[in-house]
């Protein structure tokens, strides 16, 4: 390596690696509401004595500094001793520390040099006789010294001396109507009973001079903001990670920033990395120089009780010592004290205070002993509390005894995976695999494998999973058993889906091994593995929307679960032939059937089915604006993919419920949902829908920039996939957006492409928000007949679900009766519109139609209607901070006050004339436009000679004219 090489390694490294703080005080809001309180009383010249204590780690520091920002900001003079270790002996250590720091200001620079005479007093030989004296004149001469509003404060009182003591307790005492604020932070884990600060604290506690503030460590959620703070991506920090961060330093905010300080920026996002990152050396330190006070009975029972884990009782850890049981109380009790162990609680377990705590124990026994520990720590096995007999492979890997460790991990890890505690058998699994004895069979090593693989796919580790089930399929064709490695393919092609592969792609490679599968002798395993893979085919083609390919799979599926007598492949079956139903058309009973095969198969343990169907009910549902229906689905899923540990429904899950917080008009916890979705671990799919959910709470904000990155994102992810699920959402949010950029000849132009797509594969449910979309583009573009055309071609594409697109479809034609000068029709249709949105719960088409109703009642001079409707929706877009639709309220607002008429920029026209005054400009006949707009050459010659008469016009060309002045002014329109 270079100079340069090593110098530009070394600056990788510092930009990876180093110190990191959270920006933030975090979990602490309370405790700075009741600073202010007392900063206020001292303001009135109450004094106050406010201790601050907490364990290391856990904040005081930070909270102390927050005190002393708050009250500099309100114009107070401060000043701050403190003391280490070693100034327990100094007589007024605490004191001598705050007149050095009061030298060096102005306003206490008298004050700090009288306060140093106590060091030349104290040592006088007549000191004892005349310490109440010397106590009485220091804190006469800090009183007499206040220059006004004054904050004093003491950092460590655990390490500091009596007299330091004795002389904050008098001052606080003698303080109590002066200006004077005076905090003192100490370690509640740095004294043993009966020390002096003790009976101080409690004498000043219980005769009301001080108060009291206990930092407690973070709670999970506060944690989690903490690391999000940390990891700054603009995304939360990912599920996984916080649970690992939390695990490992039970909510110690030092410790927190230690740790992942100590990580790379790519480990701090990988919750393994951070359960398997090493104690950052200055808690480490921290740790072992506490450990090394102690006796060496004591550090030996810390030691053994590290191998152990964080619980033990004293009879397994008396077994692995190898000492008789009752040796170890004096020891336990002393590691009690000194705050190394918890105190066991009703069970008897003993627990070591935080787990960055132990593993530091653990680092520094010695190997020799480690690994003796270890291989009698397994022996124990069921015996290990808080544990059972699985965690014994654990004990034996780190002991060197590789073949226990496979059979204990194996063991174990079938038994998690019994049990639907996947994420244990996932590690246990990975223990197996590490361990794996190298003369094992190869269909043995591929069975072991492939469950494997299947138990990553579980909770997402998908390129896990992807890796074992190749090594299985390998493992399995060296066995001579091509069914089992077609089966263990199945996983690699199942994820594939989660990344959305596109599905020519992903349907090719499945009838590919439908060709290969069909070549092999038929039994049994080569039936189960063919109604999966079926099943498979079957879902390839629903993504295409080949109805008919995919009801014959699914059929196939079906027998295939009926010959072999495996129930869940034909419940398979009926489920995915219900979202057949659905997609045609039978949304309400398809999804109600779904839900019923969802509860039907958890109560008969089918967990993959079970979870999935309740996954695809909640989407059905929430795709069919049935958005009470999707909450129940959802809250029901939810609940069951966590307690089975499943996690790819339940990120499907979390992104949908996104999607109808937005729709309910939840929009910060739609955001909040989304972003966690797109942070958490897990496949492409989810992730992408919840772009979709932030992009549209970033327009309906009125932040179009974000919204069209996000949008355009989805929509690029979605053309790959080949899949128009993935599709239609993102590109009705870019219509949407184009609309309120001003272009709407552009959003009018992508709702006719989700048209065409739309029917050129038979979706439906997802094409209806485009309807009102369609229509408003093309209006706004000045194209009422187009508005008119787009909204026939959806009212037949969508003619099968009536009970979906009923409120789209009223919506669309109020907005053409209102064009078209039908105000009565209009009116009729918008007011229907306004209730059924209402009725769903979809609050942007609801709010948009009671401002298209608003402008309905303007035209027709029902001004303070209007003007109603305008304050209700203003009321609406003031509570989703939604620019849009504050701006359209407000608009409409001063119209209907000024009592101002709106009319479309075709007018005086009907949007039929204005059609026929367009294609005179473009020089049509009247035979021409009569074959253009099918209307018989008669009519047509009729609305030329109207529309002559409405413009107060003689020739054609003054008909050009006027339709050219429209169009070339886009602020008319």
């Amino acid at each position: 390596m270079t100079s340069n090489d090593f110098g530009l390694h070394c600056c990788v490294m510092e930009h990876l690696v180093g110190p990191v703080r959270c920006p933030l005080l975090i979990g602490r809001d309370d405790l700075l509401e009741l600073a202010d309180r007392r900063l206020e009383d001292v303001e009135a010249g109450r004094g106050q004595f406010l201790l601050v204590a907490g364990e290391a780690g856990v904040g005081k520091t930070r909270f102390l500094d927050a005190i002393s920002r708050k009250a500099r900001e309100r114009g107070f003079v401060e000043s701050w001793g403190a003391v280490a270790p070693q100034d327990h002996d100094v007589p007024a250590a605490s004191i001598l520390d705050l007149a050095r720091t009061m030298l060096r200001s102005p306003v206490f620079a008298d004050l700090g040099a009288q306060l140093l005479s106590l060091r030349e007093r104290v040592i006088d030989a007549d000191y004892l006789r005349r310490r109440r004296q010397l106590v009485m004149d220091a804190v006469d001469g800090i009183l007499e010294a206040l220059p006004g509003r004054t904050l004093l404060g003491f950092e460590d009182l655990q390490w500091t001396d009596d007299l330091s003591l004795e002389i904050v307790g008098e001052l606080a005492r003698r303080s109590r109507d002066r200006p004077l604020l005076l905090c003192g932070g100490y370690r509640t884990d740095e004294g043993p009973p009966g020390a002096a600060l003790r009976d101080w604290r409690s004498r000043l506690l219980t005769q009301r001079i001080a108060e009291e503030v206990r930092l407690t460590p973070l709670s999970k959620v506060d944690t989690a903001l903490v690391t999000t703070l940390i990891l700054d991506t603009g995304l939360p920090a990912p599920r996984e990670v916080v649970d690992a961060v939390y695990d490992r330093t039970d909510g110690i905010p030092l410790h927190i920033e230690e740790l992942l300080g100590a990580l790379g920026a790519e480990a701090r996002a990988n919750g393994l990395a951070i359960r398997e990152a090493t104690v950052p050396d200055t808690i480490e330190d921290a740790v072992l120089t506490r450990l090394r006070h102690r006796s060496t009975e004591a550090q030996q029972v810390a030691r053994a009780g590290a191998i152990i884990g964080r619980c033990f009782v004293p009879d397994v850890l008396a077994g692995i010592m190898d000492v008789p049981v009752d040796v170890l109380d004096a020891p336990l009790q002393e590691l009690i004290d000194h705050f190394i162990l918890d105190a066991p609680g009703d069970r008897g377990l003993y627990d070591f205070r935080h787990q960055l705590l132990r593993d530091a124990i653990y680092r520094s026994v010695p190997v020799g002993d480690r690994r003796r520990f270890h291989a009698r720590a397994g022996e124990f096995g069921a015996q290990l509390e808080g544990q059972s007999e699985i965690h014994s492979s654990l004990h034996f890997e780190r002991a060197g005894l590789r073949r226990l460790a496979f059979d204990a991990a194996l063991a174990g890890a079938r038994e998690a995976s019994r049990l639907s505690a996947h994420r244990e058998a996932v590690e246990l699994y990975r223990r197996a695999v590490a361990n794996m004895p190298p003369d094992l069979a190869p269909a043995e090593r591929g069975s072991i494998l492939n469950d494997a693989a299947l138990e990553a796919a579980n909770i997402e580790e998908n390129e896990s999973a992807v890796e074992l089930a190749l090594a299985a399929a390998a493992a399995f064709r060296a066995a001579g058993d091509p069914v089992e490695a077609a089966g263990a393919m199945l996983t690699v092609l199942n994820t594939a889906r989660r990344d959305c592969m596109p599905v020519s792609e992903r349907l090719a490679a499945l009838l590919a091994a439908q060709t290969e599968l069909d070549a092999l002798p038929d039994s049994r395993s080569s039936q189960l593995v063919r109604a999966e893979l079926t099943l498979m085919i079957g879902i390839a083609h629903t993504d295409r929307r080949a109805m008919a390919d995919a009801r014959a799979a699914f059929e196939v599926t079906r027998q295939l679960g009926i010959s072999t007598g495996d129930e869940e492949y034909v419940v398979g079956a009926d489920w995915k032939e219900a979202v057949l139903d659905a997609v045609g058309g039978d949304v309400v009973g398809a999804v109600s059937a779904i839900g019923e095969i969802a509860i039907a198969a958890e109560r008969s343990g089918q967990e993959a089915t079970g979870v999935s169907t309740y996954r695809d009910a909640a989407m059905m549902a929430s795709l069919a604006m049935d958005y009470a229906g999707a909450r129940r689905w959802l809250a029901a899923g939810l609940r069951y993919s966590d307690s089975i540990e499943q996690s790819h429904c339940s990120h499907i899950m979390s992104a949908t419920s996104a999607m109808v917080s937005w729709a309910g008009g939840e929009w910060p916890e739609a955001a909040a949902e989304a972003r966690q979705a797109m942070a958490d671990r897990g496949c492409r799919r989810a992730r992408e829908m919840a772009g979709y959910a932030l992009g549209y709470e970033a327009f309906g904000r009125g932040d179009l920039d974000e919204a069209r990155a996000l949008l355009a994102d989805g929509l690029q992810f979605g053309e790959l996939s080949e899949t128009i699920d993935l599709v239609l959402p993102p590109l009705w949010g870019l219509a949407e957006v184009a609309i309120q950029a001003g272009d709407p000849v552009r959003a009018a132009d992508l709702c006719r492409d989700a048209l065409e797509r739309a029917t050129a594969v038979g979706e439906r449910i997802q094409f209806v928000p485009f309807v009102v979309t369609g229509v408003r583009a093309a209006q706004l573009a000045g194209r009422p007949l187009a508005a008119s055309a787009f909204l026939e071609a959806a009212m037949t594409l969508l003619a099968p679900i009536p009970d979906v697109a009923g409120p789209a479809l009223e919506h669309g034609r109020g907005l053409v009766a209102l064009a078209d000068g039908s105000t009565g029709i209009a009116r009729a249709s918008l007011e229907a519109a306004v209730t059924a949105w209402d009725e769903r719960g979809r609050i942007w088409e609801a709010t948009w139609a009671r401002l298209d109703l608003a402008m309905c009642h303007v035209r027709t001079n029902r001004f303070a209607a209007a003007l109603a409707l305008a304050v209700e929706a203003r009321t609406i877009a003031s509570r989703l901070d939604s620019r849009p639709l504050a701006d359209k309220a407000d608009a409409i607002a001063r119209m209907a006050r000024g009592r101002v008429a709106v009319e479309e920029p075709w007018r005086p026209l009907t949007a039929r004339e204005y059609a026929v005054a367009r294609l005179v400009s473009e020089g049509y006949t009247n035979g021409e436009i009569a074959d253009s707009l099918g209307i018989a050459p008669k009519t047509a010659s009729s609305h030329v000679e109207h529309i002559l008469a409405k413009l107060g016009a003689s020739r054609r060309a003054e008909i050009a004219s006027w339709a050219s002045h429209v169009e070339r002014n886009p602020a008319l329109h």
